[in-house]
C-alpha cells in the first residue's frame, strides 16, 4: 500500500495555487506493531516538510506583495538577498530573504531594507521561546548553570 500526502494552497478567492507532494509512505500489507501508523520519525518529517511549504508560500506572499514602494507603488529594485535563520518548534528554517533599495520619491534613514527581517526581529517562533522558558523554571538553577 502507498499513501501520498499532498498539500493544496488555497488563495482568499477560493483558488488553489499550489499543490506539491509532501510525502510518500509505503507499507506492506502484512501488519506489524512497528509499522502501524507513523513512525516518530516519519511524523517529523512530514511536519518538517509542510513547515517547509507553508513558510516558503507565507514569505513569497509578503515579499510580492513589500516589493512596492509604500508611498507611490511604484516597484522597488531588489539589491540582493540573504538568509535569516528562524527557529521553530520543528527545526531551524532557512528562509530566503531579499533587500529591495529604497525608493527615491521621499528620503529614507536607510538606502535598502529587508522586508522580512523587518517583520521577524526575533529570530525565534514564540512557541519555542514559551517552551524553552517554561523547561527551564523546572530546572534547578545549578542546572541551568552547566548548561
Amino acid at each position: 500500500m502507498k499513501v501520498r500526502l499532498h498539500l493544496s494552497i488555497e488563495s482568499d478567492a477560493g483558488h488553489i495555487e499550489e499543490i506539491k507532494e509532501v510525502i510518500i509512505l509505503e507499507r506492506k500489507t502484512t501488519l506489524t506493531p512497528d509499522r502501524l501508523g507513523l513512525s516518530l520519525a516519519e511524523s517529523k518529517h512530514v511536519l518538517q516538510e509542510l513547515q517547509q511549504i507553508l513558510v516558503a508560500h507565507q514569505t513569497a506572499t509578503y515579499v510580492a506583495d513589500q516589493q512596492r514602494c509604500p508611498d507611490c507603488g511604484a516597484e522597488r529594485k531588489r539589491k540582493g538577498t540573504h538568509t535569516l535563520v528562524y527557529r521553530t518548534l520543528f527545526g531551524k528554517l532557512k528562509i530566503a530573504s531579499p533587500r529591495f533599495y529604497s525608493c527615491p520619491c521621499r528620503k529614507r534613514e536607510t538606502r535598502s531594507s529587508s522586508p522580512l527581517a523587518d517583520v521577524l526581529k526575533e529570530r525565534t517562533a514564540p512557541e519555542l521561546v514559551y517552551l524553552e522558558s517554561k523547561f527551564a523554571a523546572l530546572m534547578s538553577y545549578g542546572l541551568i548553570l552547566l548548561r
